[in-house]
């Protein structure tokens, strides 16, 4: 009777964790479908880092303007008013005062890397923008793939869990009327609860990604739910399918160092701090600008009156002058110098980190072709082993028809061919990662075209 309960009570422990991971995603969440197209472009046009970046394009953009206005004219102007009244002043009344100022630089050695540098800040928040799509693009794509990879090991690991649940009621049976033995009861037992554990963590990690994919997309998984206690998330539409690719390493290297978005981004980096240091040992040179003054106040509106002490003198009045300007800093105490060797050493910095991201992109495709002959030599393998077992197990499908094998010689049959179909998903799953990975280093991500989503 012992022997009974326990038995009754792990199956239902088993039956329990099974319906409990199931019942906690339909409770939490209605779904809806969505394609790898629909995820990379709701990816390319919600996702909050890639919005932030183009928020980052339109500042570049202004500060072009400041780094031009250096070699752009400047005009400033005063106005003063006031009222006058008293013997002093005649006549009383209102009165006004207008000074004007002009400069243009005529010889200023750092406008051309100012401006030089203006058109690198847009270049640079570019970069930045096209760095960010390759990223979040990439991780939406694997994310989708992961999503695609649980759902089709839960759908096997369902199909074993049912052989396993059968192993365990035939090795029930067989124990009842005498042929088995309590081991093999136990043993099946095991199995099932084990296969039930796992079950359960993988509709829990297919419940995490499609949750990713939800945060990549910027959409909000409580918009459009049920009610305010359940979520609204994705569900995967799609094969994992394989789709065989050859590396070319010296092709994908030169296409890789001429399109990816950080390697054109460290480069407008060391332009952007020589432009900055060029611009900064400009001050080891003369400036020459033109420059005009006015001023001008009305006649009628003199601020007082004043006696002719010299004859011809006459009162304050309008006047306007005119000329060139020249400064030149002989000395300033080391401010020019220490500006520059900081900028320098900062665009070595850039120079070197450019260096190093260029000596290890064909490294980073000879470990991506690794990967792709390794997941094509195992999905190969797992090919012909799948043969086998499907002979093996219509072998002995007929050996149990005519008597000469056991019903559990059939389970195991099955669950092995079960099992080898598992490995093959999960061989095409390392692929198509890899190939993602190729099209991540190679920059091919940019050259994606998503549709317009709301």
């Amino acid at each position: 009777m012992n022997r009974w309960r326990n038995t009754i009570f792990i199956v239902l422990l088993a039956l329990s964790v099974r319906q409990t991971a199931a019942a906690q995603i339909e409770s939490q969440a209605h779904v809806y479908d969505l394609t790898l197209e629909d995820c990379l472009a709701w990816t390319f046009r919600r996702n909050p880092e890639i919005q932030r970046s183009r928020a980052d394009v339109e500042r570049a953009a202004g500060t072009k303007l400041v780094y031009r206005s250096r070699a752009l004219p400047e005009l400033a102007g005063q106005v003063s008013g006031g009222l006058r009244e008293g013997p002093l002043y005649s006549p009383s009344g209102p009165f006004g005062i207008l000074t004007a100022q002009f400069s243009q630089p005529l010889i200023d050695v750092g406008v051309p890397p100012t401006l030089r540098r203006g058109q690198l800040e847009v270049i640079l928040a570019q970069q930045s923008l096209n760095r960010d799509v390759t990223d979040q693009l990439h991780e939406a794509r694997v994310t989708f793939l992961r999503a695609l990879y649980f759902r089709d090991l839960i759908a096997l690991y369902e199909e074993i869990d049912e052989r396993l649940q059968t192993n365990v009621v035939s090795e029930q049976q067989r124990f009842d009327v005498g042929t088995g033995n309590e081991a093999a009861v136990k043993s099946a037992t095991i199995q099932e609860l084990n296969l039930a554990l796992g079950l359960s963590n993988l509709r829990g990690e297919y419940f995490a990604t499609v949750t990713r994919i939800t945060e990549l997309c910027g959409r909000d998984p409580c918009e459009g739910a049920k009610d305010a206690h359940s979520l609204r998330l994705p569900k995967t539409v799609g094969e994992l399918r394989y789709e065989p690719v050859t590396v070319d390493l010296p092709q994908a290297s030169a296409y890789a160092l001429q399109h990816r978005a950080d390697v054109k981004l460290l480069a407008a980096l060391v332009d952007a701090a020589a432009a900055d240091r060029q611009a900064v040992r400009a001050g080891y040179f003369p400036l020459v600008s033109l420059t005009a003054s006015g001023l001008f106040i009305p006649n009628n509106y003199l601020l007082s009156r004043q006696t002719h002490i010299v004859a011809g003198q006459d009162t304050r009045t309008t006047e306007w002058r005119a000329g060139v300007a020249v400064s030149w800093r002989v000395i300033d105490n080391g401010q020019i110098t220490g500006a520059s060797r900081r900028l320098e050493a900062t665009r070595q910095g850039y120079e070197v980190a450019l260096n190093q991201l260029q000596q290890s992109v064909p490294r980073e495709l000879a470990v991506i072709e690794g990967a792709l002959q390794n997941a094509d030599g195992r999905r190969d393998a797992l090919l012909k082993a799948a043969a086998e077992a499907e002979e093996n197990l219509r072998l002995i499908e007929a050996r149990v028809a005519l008597g000469q094998a056991t019903q559990f010689d059939f389970l195991k049959a099955q669950g092995n061919l079960l099992s080898v179909r598992a490995g093959l998903v999960d061989a095409t799953y390392s692929h198509e990662i890899a190939r993602a990975e190729l099209d991540r280093a190679t920059g091919r991500y940019l050259e994606y075209h998503t549709e317009s989503v709301p």
